[in-house]
Parts: C-alpha cells; structure tokens; sequence
C-alpha cells in the first residue's frame, strides 16, 4: 500500500509537476491581465481600448469620434462628449467582437440605454436595422435586421446576446436567417434555435465544421432566387467572388443591397471590393461587381467595411467604374 501511494503522488513522467503547471498558470493570468490594458496610444479620459483589439473597424465608423486607428489598431482618440456622444461610445463598446472597449465610469443606466437601442435603424431607411453585437467569430462582421410585412429577416450573424434577442422579438422576431457566405455565420445554430426560423445560404458555402450544412434552406445554381415565402419585394443574387457562394440580399422597396463581403465602402470614401480578402476569385468578383449595373441601389450595407449611399444611377455607375479602372479592368 505504501508502494501504490508513493506511485499515485508521483506526476507523470510527461507533464509538468504541479509547481510548474502552477507557474505557467500565473504567467497566463498575468498575460491576459497585462493585455486588458489600455494601449498608450488612448488620451487620458474613463474610454479606451486594450491590446486585445482585432482591427476591425467597427467602433470607428460606429463612433468616429472617439475611436480612431493608431498604430495599426484602434485608440480612443478623444474622450466622448455629452450624452449622445457616450451614448454613441457605449453602443460601439457593447458591440466590439472582442470586448477590447472598457469604461471607468460607466453607469448601468447608460449600458442599458446602449442595449435597448439595437437594433437601431439604419440612415435613409425604415426597414433596415443595424444588430450591433459583433462577433469575434465573423471578424467584426456587421448583422443587419430587415423588417418587412411578409417576415423579418436577420441577415448575416450578430453574436448571440439574450437582450438583442429580446429586442428583435418584439420587433416580430425572424423568418429567416440570410447567411451571405461562410465567413459571416457566428453564432447562427443559436439565433435559429432561439427564433425558430430557417436559415438560408447556398451550398456551395454549407459545411459541417460550421454545422452550416444543416441550414434548412440551400440554394444551388446560379439564380436569382426570391425568398421562400415567394415575396416580390426581396431578391437573392448570386455573386461569386470573395467566396464561391456569396450571395447578397436586395430590397427592393428602398433600394437596399446587403452586399455581405462583396463590396463595401473604404473609410476614405472608395467602394472596394477588399482585394486583399478574396478567396476565391477575384476576377469573378469583379464580374459580379460590374453586374451591379442593373441593380438600382441606392444604400450598401455591407458586411465589413462602411456603409455607403448613391446619389444617383450615375453615382453608382461611376463608383462601379473606379472600382474597375482601379482593379485593372
């Protein structure tokens, strides 16, 4: 018995003994403390933003004048003033994918005020609505709702949150999930269980790993498709590029395109086709991006990157042809 006991102490011969295991333990903590930190490129003020920050953009164009790029990722600039300006500080704050943003001062009055405005609505729409509550998962992807009479649509995924479900249920809830490409599904198994909807994304995108191959509704072909309910006021357009499948969803009533990764806006103003994460074909891409021509867009809500308007057909054609002239085209 003795032998046994003395044996049973003794730390297997390939992993570390106890007092090591310990040491690398508190090493860990310390790491993930030291990169909760603000950065140094933050002004002095209760925001700022620690070293955990991906670069995703989100909280720039969210609250631009607070948040800007420094050194290759994001910085409080300058502290929010007044109460629109934090109002506007906390909204990014909550949907930051990797909870990089913090608040010395924060009240719960003001977090709950930023909750409860998601979805919040989209400039120069009545229909479209903007999530909020990225995920780490889709790289800071941006989930739209729209609202409609024949059923509501969340497109692309928010990270799964019980107020922001609360919110889109008393806005009547989903019919469907419109999945755009692989990149942008986050946490879709969860919204489809908790608002009992389908789930749309062509086959081409469906895989196991992302339990995407049970979506309930793939679409294969090249289409256009409209959505299953057969309403004429959406169309899904199969454009090919950024990923094999990417589709994007257009309203129609307003003129709206959800264009996923297909095509955004850069911070300077250009549209882009972010060449740079293309990967699949960029030359398809910019195919189905001159295709755009027969669409009469005047919003673009993209998944990444800015938002973007036209003022007119001949705004849009001519930021198409920038955008080709640019790629070589």
């Amino acid at each position: 018995m003795h032998r046994l006991s003395q044996v049973a102490k003794s730390p297997p011969v390939c992993q570390p003994a106890p007092a090591t295991r310990n040491v690398r333990a508190r090493a860990a903590t310390v790491e993930r403390k030291s990169e909760r930190q603000p950065r140094p490129e933050n002004v002095e003020g209760s925001f700022y933003v620690d070293h955990t920050c991906i670069d995703c953009d989100t909280c720039r164009w969210m609250a631009p004048e607070t948040f800007k790029r420094v050194g290759n990722k994001t910085a409080v600039t300058d502290q929010p003033e007044g109460a629109q300006g934090r109002h506007r500080a906390f909204q990014a704050l909550l949907t930051c994918p990797t909870f990089s943003i913090h608040c010395t001062d924060k009240s719960p009055g003001e977090l709950r005020s930023a909750a409860e405005s998601f979805p919040t609505p989209v400039e120069g729409s009545s229909h479209a609505y903007h999530t909020g509550y990225s995920s780490e998962n889709s790289y800071g992807g941006t989930s739209y709702l729209l609202v409609r009479e024949g059923g509501n649509v969340l497109v692309d995924s928010p990270r799964f949150d019980p107020k922001l479900l609360k919110q889109i249920q008393s806005m009547g809830g989903a019919k469907y999930i419109f999945l755009t490409h692989r990149d942008d599904v986050a946490d879709h198994v969860k919204w489809a269980e908790a608002l009992a909807c389908d789930r749309i994304i062509h086959r081409d995108e469906a895989n196991s790993s992302q339990q995407t191959n049970k979506c309930e509704i793939q679409l294969t072909g090249e289409g256009p498709w409209k959505l299953p309910d057969g309403g004429e006021d959406v169309s899904i357009v199969h454009t090919p590029g950024h990923t094999s499948g990417h589709i994007v969803l257009y309203y129609h009533p307003e003129q709206v395109l959800f264009s996923g990764d297909h095509l955004m806006f850069r911070s300077s103003g250009e549209m882009s086709i972010a060449r740079y994460y293309n990967w699949y074909s960029v030359d398809k891409q910019l195919e189905s991006v001159a295709a755009m021509g027969d669409m009469d867009v005047k919003i673009l809500l993209p998944g990444h990157g800015r938002r973007g308007t036209f003022s007119d057909s001949a705004d849009r054609d001519a930021k198409i042809a920038d955008v080709m002239a640019r790629e070589g085209h």
